[in-house]
């Protein structure tokens, strides 16, 4: 393992995170690269940093460099994001995928990738879907009928196997290394760990605010004053409440199908991606009798859809994605940190590699994707506790070290 990759989100950069940093290094990693999500995570919420903030944090933290994964790739569900960002590491000359997961076996995640990867786990999938098994409930169940085993993964196991699958179906020149997650859950709320889940920390943000000394427990200290100083100049802690004014007027005032006809004419394509039975509609009725995101949401979650497919909906929706997202991979990607090593390995691979490198905003190449890249970032900067230029990040430049 020379150059080591991985797909992230930082959202924050917490110890857990240093923790394979550090391991990645100490196993031989000569370049630690990492694609990072932009303005909005795999969830369909805005980070609670912008991505330049977060990328220096990674970078002062012993990561080499840090690209963009661009929206609406950074928001696809499990298949997609791992398609799209094991692509990106290839392109951009990575070795090896490495990421955390509960199970941190990779033979065993290779043996399931196997067999979700099988028409028979394909058709048993798609038949319970269909006859309205929640998607995560049927996963679970094709895989044991098929298998005969219990399907005992967790959610960054399940995203493992998704990037076994990519690497596998698009023939892709990687290796894959699974690294045993520490400490709390994907999930977990709670803070008992010295390794807490990313969820845990933005919860405290969200209920005590970024207090250095509670920050320095759960995140190095260069990731901790990065966000306390972004807390005082209003650009952080950026929290998805503050989009519900902005989707709430959107859904009031669209039909659904101006809302489809408005990513059919910018993609292409026949529908908003993930759409499916009428989670449009379902959301532009919940915002005509809703007046507050609490009723909003309440509204648009059920059982048969987990409640970061609506939200990514949402996304699709308000910013105009399609279901062309289904099969694409990206065009570009943009860098927003380096080390000085990851300066000279971006300077080897730079004319070989297989996908665009920008540097400066203003050369990102024109195709849906940036156009996508660019009204994500512009909504984004509407969510931060003071609203700023729309344009700001069009402006910045890559943090280097």
């Amino acid at each position: 393992m020379k150059n080591a990759g991985i797909v992230c989100e930082y959202n924050p950069f917490h110890n857990g995170h240093k923790h394979q940093i550090d391991l990645l290094r100490k196993s031989g990693a000569e370049c630690i690269i990492c694609v990072m999500s932009g303005s909005f995570t795999q969830r369909g919420e805005p980070a609670i940093l912008d991505k330049y903030t977060r990328a220096e944090i990674a970078v002062r933290c012993g990561a080499d460099v840090v690209l963009e994964f661009p929206f609406p790739y950074s928001s696809l569900s499990a298949e997609g994001f791992s398609r799209a960002g094991a692509y990106i590491l290839d392109a951009v000359g990575a070795d090896t995928l490495c990421f955390g997961c509960e199970c941190g076996d990779t033979n065993a995640l290779r043996g399931a990738a196997e067999i979700a990867s099988s028409r028979e786990f394909q058709e048993k999938y798609a038949s319970l879907q269909r006859d309205g098994v929640a998607s995560t409930s049927a996963y679970f169940e094709a895989y044991g009928q098929i298998s005969g085993k219990k399907a005992d993964f967790g959610s960054n196991d399940l995203l493992g196997i998704s990037y076994l699958r990519a690497i596998e179906d698009m023939g892709l020149s990687l290796d894959a290394l699974a690294i045993k997650r520490e400490g709390s859950a994907y999930n977990d709320t709670e803070l008992g760990s010295s390794y807490p889940s990313a969820t845990a920390v933005r919860e405290l943000i969200r209920r005590e605010g970024a207090e250095l000394e509670d920050l320095q427990r759960l995140m190095p200290k260069e990731a901790a004053e990065a966000l306390v100083g972004a807390t005082v100049r209003n650009t952080a802690p950026v929290f998805d409440d503050t989009l519900f004014p902005h989707l709430n007027s959107f859904f009031r005032l669209h039909t659904p199908k101006e809302i489809e006809q408005r990513a059919i004419s910018l993609c292409g394509g026949g529908s908003i991606l993930d759409d499916g039975d009428g989670i449009v509609h379902r959301l532009c009725t919940c915002a005509k009798n809703s007046t507050n995101s609490r009723d909003f949401y309440i509204g648009a979650f059920n059982s048969r859809y987990t409640n970061s497919r609506i939200k990514r909906v949402i996304l699709y929706s308000l910013l105009g994605v399609s279901d062309t997202y289904r099969t694409a991979l990206p065009e570009y990607t943009m860098l927003l940190a380096a080390s000085r090593r990851g300066c000279e390995h971006l300077s080897k691979i730079r004319k070989c590699a297989k996908i665009k490198i920008v540097t400066k905003p203003a050369d990102t190449p024109e195709c849906v994707t940036s156009t996508l890249n660019a009204r994500a970032d512009s909504l984004y900067t509407l969510l931060m506790p003071k609203a700023c230029r729309g344009d700001v990040f069009y402006k910045c430049s890559p943090f280097i070290i």
